[in-house]
Protein backbone atom coordinates (compact mmCIF):
# COMPACT_ATOMS: atom_id res chain seq x y z
CA UNK A 1 0.00 0.00 0.00
CA UNK A 2 2.94 2.26 0.73
CA UNK A 3 4.47 1.97 -2.96
CA UNK A 4 1.23 2.68 -4.73
CA UNK A 5 0.58 6.02 -2.63
CA UNK A 6 4.30 6.85 -3.40
CA UNK A 7 3.43 6.02 -7.03
CA UNK A 8 0.42 8.02 -6.96
CA UNK A 9 1.98 11.01 -5.23
CA UNK A 10 4.40 10.69 -7.94
CA UNK A 11 3.00 11.25 -10.81
CA UNK A 12 1.36 14.59 -9.37
CA UNK A 13 5.03 16.01 -9.64
CA UNK A 14 7.75 16.65 -7.20
CA UNK A 15 7.59 15.80 -3.45
CA UNK A 16 8.75 19.43 -1.73
CA UNK A 17 9.83 21.57 -4.73
CA UNK A 18 7.44 23.80 -4.49
CA UNK A 19 4.77 22.65 -7.22
CA UNK A 20 2.71 19.60 -9.14
CA UNK A 21 4.06 20.32 -12.62
CA UNK A 22 7.17 20.03 -13.98
CA UNK A 23 8.23 22.96 -16.49
CA UNK A 24 8.36 22.23 -20.01
CA UNK A 25 10.06 25.45 -21.35
CA UNK A 26 9.65 26.44 -25.06
CA UNK A 27 12.81 27.76 -27.32
CA UNK A 28 13.73 30.33 -27.03
CA UNK A 29 14.58 33.02 -30.31
CA UNK A 30 18.66 32.50 -30.91
CA UNK A 31 20.83 34.92 -29.34
CA UNK A 32 22.45 37.94 -31.21
CA UNK A 33 25.66 37.80 -28.64
CA UNK A 34 26.48 35.23 -25.95
CA UNK A 35 24.84 35.03 -23.02
CA UNK A 36 25.35 33.20 -19.58
CA UNK A 37 24.13 29.22 -20.26
CA UNK A 38 23.46 25.98 -18.18
CA UNK A 39 25.04 23.42 -20.65
CA UNK A 40 23.34 19.59 -20.25
CA UNK A 41 23.27 16.52 -21.71
CA UNK A 42 21.07 13.88 -21.33
CA UNK A 43 21.16 10.20 -22.57
CA UNK A 44 19.16 10.65 -25.50
CA UNK A 45 22.78 11.87 -27.20
CA UNK A 46 20.85 15.87 -27.04
CA UNK A 47 23.14 18.65 -25.98
CA UNK A 48 21.30 21.57 -24.86
CA UNK A 49 22.02 25.25 -23.61
CA UNK A 50 19.80 26.74 -21.18
CA UNK A 51 19.05 30.21 -19.59
CA UNK A 52 20.49 29.86 -16.53
CA UNK A 53 17.92 32.51 -15.10
CA UNK A 54 14.52 31.26 -16.52
CA UNK A 55 15.30 27.34 -17.39
CA UNK A 56 14.49 28.16 -21.24
CA UNK A 57 16.29 26.43 -23.69
CA UNK A 58 18.48 28.30 -26.21
CA UNK A 59 19.60 25.55 -28.52
CA UNK A 60 20.09 21.76 -28.92
CA UNK A 61 22.81 19.30 -30.13
CA UNK A 62 22.30 15.61 -31.22
CA UNK A 63 25.79 14.22 -30.89
CA UNK A 64 26.80 10.38 -31.70
CA UNK A 65 26.23 8.70 -28.22
CA UNK A 66 25.77 9.54 -24.43
CA UNK A 67 27.83 11.26 -22.66
CA UNK A 68 29.54 10.41 -18.72
CA UNK A 69 32.34 13.26 -18.84
CA UNK A 70 31.79 16.53 -17.85
CA UNK A 71 31.72 19.07 -20.55
CA UNK A 72 34.42 21.81 -20.28
CA UNK A 73 34.35 25.36 -22.45
CA UNK A 74 38.30 25.68 -23.75
CA UNK A 75 39.58 28.23 -26.46
CA UNK A 76 36.32 29.78 -26.70
CA UNK A 77 34.37 26.29 -27.66
CA UNK A 78 32.57 23.99 -25.48
CA UNK A 79 34.07 20.81 -26.39
CA UNK A 80 31.95 17.59 -25.02
CA UNK A 81 33.22 13.57 -25.08
CA UNK A 82 30.86 10.93 -25.68
CA UNK A 83 31.41 7.28 -24.33
CA UNK A 84 32.95 6.20 -27.29
CA UNK A 85 35.62 8.91 -27.28
CA UNK A 86 34.49 11.68 -30.00
CA UNK A 87 35.12 15.10 -29.42
CA UNK A 88 32.46 17.36 -30.61
CA UNK A 89 33.61 21.34 -30.75
CA UNK A 90 30.34 22.93 -30.32
CA UNK A 91 29.66 26.93 -31.19
CA UNK A 92 27.91 28.43 -27.68
CA UNK A 93 25.98 30.48 -29.43
CA UNK A 94 23.97 28.78 -31.82
CA UNK A 95 24.70 24.24 -31.04
CA UNK A 96 26.25 24.05 -34.10
CA UNK A 97 28.77 21.52 -34.17
CA UNK A 98 32.08 23.05 -36.04
CA UNK A 99 34.39 19.99 -35.47
CA UNK A 100 34.22 16.65 -34.57
CA UNK A 101 37.28 14.00 -33.86
CA UNK A 102 37.27 10.39 -32.87
CA UNK A 103 40.10 10.06 -30.02
CA UNK A 104 40.87 6.06 -30.11
CA UNK A 105 39.32 4.73 -26.75
CA UNK A 106 36.23 5.09 -24.59
CA UNK A 107 35.94 8.18 -22.22
CA UNK A 108 34.04 8.19 -19.35
CA UNK A 109 36.15 10.38 -16.67
CA UNK A 110 36.23 14.19 -17.20
CA UNK A 111 38.78 16.32 -19.20
CA UNK A 112 40.66 18.93 -17.82
CA UNK A 113 41.64 22.43 -20.21
CA UNK A 114 44.98 24.16 -19.25
CA UNK A 115 44.53 27.17 -21.39
CA UNK A 116 43.99 26.42 -24.61
CA UNK A 117 44.81 22.85 -24.41
CA UNK A 118 42.60 19.54 -23.25
CA UNK A 119 44.09 16.90 -21.79
CA UNK A 120 41.48 13.83 -21.75
CA UNK A 121 41.38 10.13 -20.37
CA UNK A 122 41.44 8.25 -23.71
CA UNK A 123 40.93 4.40 -22.63
CA UNK A 124 44.70 3.22 -21.32
CA UNK A 125 45.84 6.50 -22.15
CA UNK A 126 45.73 10.71 -21.01
CA UNK A 127 46.07 12.55 -24.52
CA UNK A 128 46.73 16.48 -24.43
CA UNK A 129 45.32 18.67 -27.71
CA UNK A 130 45.62 21.64 -28.56
CA UNK A 131 42.06 22.70 -29.30
CA UNK A 132 42.94 26.45 -30.94
CA UNK A 133 45.54 24.87 -33.40
CA UNK A 134 43.11 22.55 -35.37
CA UNK A 135 42.87 20.43 -32.78
CA UNK A 136 46.39 18.45 -32.93
CA UNK A 137 47.24 16.32 -30.18
CA UNK A 138 50.58 17.52 -28.72
CA UNK A 139 51.63 14.00 -26.54
CA UNK A 140 50.15 11.00 -25.14
CA UNK A 141 51.46 8.78 -22.00
CA UNK A 142 50.34 5.37 -22.11
CA UNK A 143 48.78 4.57 -18.65
CA UNK A 144 48.53 0.57 -19.32
CA UNK A 145 45.02 0.07 -17.43
CA UNK A 146 41.54 2.07 -17.92
CA UNK A 147 41.37 5.74 -16.78
CA UNK A 148 37.64 5.65 -16.43
CA UNK A 149 37.71 8.62 -13.29
CA UNK A 150 38.44 12.79 -14.33
CA UNK A 151 41.69 14.22 -14.36
CA UNK A 152 42.90 16.97 -11.74
CA UNK A 153 46.17 19.41 -12.59
CA UNK A 154 47.91 21.61 -10.06
CA UNK A 155 51.71 22.16 -9.72
CA UNK A 156 53.95 20.10 -6.64
CA UNK A 157 55.27 21.46 -3.64
CA UNK A 158 58.83 21.18 -4.65
CA UNK A 159 58.47 22.82 -8.48
CA UNK A 160 56.03 25.42 -10.18
CA UNK A 161 56.03 22.62 -13.09
CA UNK A 162 51.94 21.91 -13.81
CA UNK A 163 51.11 18.15 -13.52
CA UNK A 164 47.97 16.51 -13.93
CA UNK A 165 46.85 13.81 -11.53
CA UNK A 166 45.07 10.70 -12.08
CA UNK A 167 44.24 7.16 -10.43
CA UNK A 168 44.03 4.24 -12.38
CA UNK A 169 43.29 0.79 -10.89
CA UNK A 170 45.31 0.89 -7.39
CA UNK A 171 47.76 3.23 -8.53
CA UNK A 172 48.05 7.17 -8.27
CA UNK A 173 49.84 9.23 -11.55
CA UNK A 174 51.64 12.26 -12.02
CA UNK A 175 52.38 13.46 -15.02
CA UNK A 176 53.98 16.52 -16.45
CA UNK A 177 51.29 18.77 -18.17
CA UNK A 178 53.98 20.39 -20.86
CA UNK A 179 55.28 17.36 -21.94
CA UNK A 180 53.18 14.22 -20.68
CA UNK A 181 56.20 12.54 -18.79
CA UNK A 182 55.95 10.88 -15.69
CA UNK A 183 56.54 12.64 -13.01
CA UNK A 184 55.64 9.48 -10.36
CA UNK A 185 53.62 6.83 -10.18
CA UNK A 186 52.64 5.21 -6.79
CA UNK A 187 50.72 1.85 -6.26
CA UNK A 188 48.72 1.50 -3.27
CA UNK A 189 49.49 -1.28 -1.21
CA UNK A 190 45.79 -2.96 -0.25
CA UNK A 191 43.98 -0.71 -2.27
CA UNK A 192 40.96 -1.88 -4.28
CA UNK A 193 40.11 0.24 -7.74
CA UNK A 194 40.44 4.08 -7.71
CA UNK A 195 36.46 4.73 -9.51
CA UNK A 196 36.53 7.99 -7.41
CA UNK A 197 38.08 11.38 -8.96
CA UNK A 198 41.38 12.56 -7.17
CA UNK A 199 41.37 16.33 -6.12
CA UNK A 200 44.19 18.41 -6.05
CA UNK A 201 43.24 20.19 -3.37
CA UNK A 202 46.36 22.62 -3.00
CA UNK A 203 50.03 22.19 -3.58
CA UNK A 204 50.44 19.80 -0.84
CA UNK A 205 48.21 16.61 -0.87
CA UNK A 206 45.66 15.01 -3.19
CA UNK A 207 42.71 13.02 -2.29
CA UNK A 208 40.58 10.41 -3.89
CA UNK A 209 37.92 7.29 -2.80
CA UNK A 210 39.04 3.17 -3.28
CA UNK A 211 36.78 0.83 -3.08
CA UNK A 212 38.46 -0.77 -0.43
CA UNK A 213 36.16 2.06 1.64
CA UNK A 214 38.75 4.10 2.49
CA UNK A 215 39.55 8.31 1.50
CA UNK A 216 43.34 8.77 0.64
CA UNK A 217 45.22 11.81 1.27
CA UNK A 218 48.95 11.25 -0.60
CA UNK A 219 51.49 13.62 -0.77
CA UNK A 220 51.63 15.60 -3.76
CA UNK A 221 55.50 15.88 -4.06
CA UNK A 222 55.31 12.06 -4.52
CA UNK A 223 52.22 10.08 -3.66
CA UNK A 224 53.34 9.01 -0.54
CA UNK A 225 50.13 8.10 1.75
CA UNK A 226 50.00 10.80 4.19
CA UNK A 227 46.43 9.35 6.03
CA UNK A 228 43.39 7.61 5.04
CA UNK A 229 40.43 6.90 6.63
CA UNK A 230 37.68 3.85 6.77
CA UNK A 231 34.22 4.17 6.05
CA UNK A 232 32.06 0.83 5.95
CA UNK A 233 31.93 0.69 1.70
CA UNK A 234 33.45 1.77 -1.05
CA UNK A 235 34.13 5.37 -2.04
CA UNK A 236 33.00 5.90 -5.56
CA UNK A 237 31.75 10.06 -5.17
CA UNK A 238 35.17 12.23 -5.61
CA UNK A 239 35.81 13.72 -2.55
CA UNK A 240 36.24 18.06 -2.51
CA UNK A 241 38.25 20.15 0.53
CA UNK A 242 37.13 23.27 2.32
CA UNK A 243 37.87 24.76 5.07
CA UNK A 244 40.47 21.83 6.18
CA UNK A 245 37.13 19.51 5.71
CA UNK A 246 37.89 16.43 3.24
CA UNK A 247 34.27 15.82 2.23
CA UNK A 248 32.62 12.80 0.43
CA UNK A 249 29.98 10.21 0.19
CA UNK A 250 30.33 6.53 0.25
CA UNK A 251 28.24 3.53 -0.64
CA UNK A 252 27.70 3.05 2.88
CA UNK A 253 24.85 5.74 2.43
CA UNK A 254 26.97 8.47 4.67
CA UNK A 255 28.48 11.47 3.84
CA UNK A 256 31.71 12.34 5.72
CA UNK A 257 33.77 15.58 6.54
CA UNK A 258 37.11 14.60 7.49
CA UNK A 259 40.59 16.76 9.17
CA UNK A 260 42.55 17.30 6.44
CA UNK A 261 45.75 17.44 8.98
CA UNK A 262 44.86 14.28 11.05
CA UNK A 263 42.78 12.27 8.72
CA UNK A 264 40.33 11.87 12.13
CA UNK A 265 36.24 12.13 11.42
CA UNK A 266 34.65 15.53 12.07
CA UNK A 267 31.37 14.95 11.10
CA UNK A 268 29.00 12.07 9.24
CA UNK A 269 25.53 12.54 8.18
CA UNK A 270 23.19 10.15 6.92
CA UNK A 271 21.43 9.66 3.72
CA UNK A 272 19.12 6.52 3.31
CA UNK A 273 21.19 4.74 0.02
CA UNK A 274 24.76 5.17 -1.44
CA UNK A 275 25.99 8.45 -2.35
CA UNK A 276 27.66 8.66 -5.77
CA UNK A 277 27.06 12.43 -6.09
CA UNK A 278 30.23 14.39 -5.88
CA UNK A 279 29.35 17.16 -3.60
CA UNK A 280 29.68 21.05 -3.91
CA UNK A 281 30.44 23.83 -1.22
CA UNK A 282 28.76 27.29 -1.21
CA UNK A 283 28.76 29.64 1.31
CA UNK A 284 28.61 27.85 4.44
CA UNK A 285 26.39 25.15 3.31
CA UNK A 286 27.60 20.88 1.44
CA UNK A 287 25.16 19.93 -1.54
CA UNK A 288 25.03 16.76 -2.42
CA UNK A 289 22.65 13.62 -4.24
CA UNK A 290 21.82 10.22 -3.43
CA UNK A 291 20.32 7.16 -5.02
CA UNK A 292 17.99 7.86 -2.26
CA UNK A 293 16.19 10.26 -4.75
CA UNK A 294 16.70 12.96 -2.67
CA UNK A 295 19.33 16.50 -3.01
CA UNK A 296 21.01 17.45 0.74
CA UNK A 297 21.84 20.71 1.84
CA UNK A 298 23.63 19.98 5.18
CA UNK A 299 25.77 22.76 6.92
CA UNK A 300 29.49 22.43 6.38
CA UNK A 301 30.62 23.25 10.12
CA UNK A 302 28.90 20.24 12.11
CA UNK A 303 27.01 18.56 8.91
CA UNK A 304 23.30 19.14 10.48
CA UNK A 305 20.77 18.45 8.42
CA UNK A 306 19.26 22.07 6.61
CA UNK A 307 17.18 20.45 3.86
CA UNK A 308 16.32 17.16 1.82
CA UNK A 309 14.25 17.46 -1.42
CA UNK A 310 12.84 14.66 -2.86
CA UNK A 311 13.10 13.94 -7.06
CA UNK A 312 11.90 11.16 -8.97
CA UNK A 313 14.90 9.41 -9.62
CA UNK A 314 18.54 8.94 -8.16
CA UNK A 315 20.53 11.64 -8.59
CA UNK A 316 24.42 10.17 -9.07
CA UNK A 317 26.00 13.36 -11.23
CA UNK A 318 27.23 16.79 -9.48
CA UNK A 319 25.46 20.31 -8.32
CA UNK A 320 27.08 23.21 -8.66
CA UNK A 321 25.97 27.02 -7.57
CA UNK A 322 26.33 29.89 -8.46
CA UNK A 323 25.23 33.60 -7.62
CA UNK A 324 22.34 32.36 -4.97
CA UNK A 325 21.48 29.65 -7.13
CA UNK A 326 21.97 25.96 -6.68
CA UNK A 327 21.64 23.91 -9.92
CA UNK A 328 21.05 19.61 -9.81
CA UNK A 329 19.60 17.06 -12.09
CA UNK A 330 18.19 13.76 -11.51
CA UNK A 331 17.41 10.40 -13.07
CA UNK A 332 13.73 11.43 -13.00
CA UNK A 333 14.95 13.51 -16.74
CA UNK A 334 14.63 16.99 -14.75
CA UNK A 335 17.18 19.67 -14.17
CA UNK A 336 15.96 21.63 -11.11
CA UNK A 337 17.27 25.20 -10.39
CA UNK A 338 16.34 26.44 -6.20
CA UNK A 339 17.72 29.17 -4.36
CA UNK A 340 21.15 28.25 -2.21
CA UNK A 341 19.07 30.09 1.10
CA UNK A 342 16.13 29.09 1.21
CA UNK A 343 15.40 26.01 -0.91
CA UNK A 344 12.75 27.31 -2.95
CA UNK A 345 12.42 26.27 -6.28
CA UNK A 346 13.46 28.82 -8.69
CA UNK A 347 12.27 26.35 -12.06
CA UNK A 348 12.55 22.80 -13.29
CA UNK A 349 13.40 21.69 -17.13
CA UNK A 350 12.23 18.50 -18.26
CA UNK A 351 15.76 17.35 -20.37
CA UNK A 352 13.78 14.80 -22.74
CA UNK A 353 16.14 12.07 -20.68
CA UNK A 354 18.05 11.05 -18.00
CA UNK A 355 21.45 12.48 -17.41
CA UNK A 356 24.91 10.33 -16.64
CA UNK A 357 26.90 14.17 -17.36
CA UNK A 358 27.32 16.50 -13.98
CA UNK A 359 26.37 20.24 -15.95
CA UNK A 360 28.37 23.30 -16.28
CA UNK A 361 27.73 27.02 -16.39
CA UNK A 362 29.34 29.01 -18.62
CA UNK A 363 28.77 32.66 -17.37
CA UNK A 364 31.40 33.63 -20.50
CA UNK A 365 34.23 35.37 -18.34
CA UNK A 366 34.16 32.30 -15.85
CA UNK A 367 33.18 28.53 -16.21
CA UNK A 368 31.37 27.12 -12.85
CA UNK A 369 31.98 23.42 -13.11
CA UNK A 370 31.42 20.55 -10.57
CA UNK A 371 33.60 19.25 -8.06
CA UNK A 372 33.56 15.76 -10.58
CA UNK A 373 35.18 18.10 -12.86
CA UNK A 374 39.06 18.69 -12.89
CA UNK A 375 38.81 21.99 -13.67
CA UNK A 376 37.23 22.43 -9.77
CA UNK A 377 37.83 25.51 -7.96
CA UNK A 378 40.15 24.49 -4.80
Amino acid sequence: MHTIKKLLVGLCGVLLMGSCEKTFSPDTPLPNTLSPSLFVVNNNNRVLSLNPETGEKKWEAKIDANVVATPVVVAGKLIVIDVTGRMYSINRLDGKIEYSLPLGGAVTGSPIAVGDRLAVPVGHDIKMFDISNNYNQLWQFGVGTPVTTSLACNTIKTSDTLNIFFVSDTSVYAIRVDSGLLTWKRGVPGAGKFNSSICAANNNYLYAGNDNGKLYAFDIRNGNIFWSYQTEASVRSSPISKGGNIMVGSDDRYFYSVDSATGQLRWKTAAQDRILSSAFVYDQDVYFGSNDFNFYTVNIIDGTLKRKQQTFGTITTSPLAHNGVVYFNSHDNTVYAIDAKTGEQKWTYNAGGYMTSSMILDMLDETIVPSISGNSPL
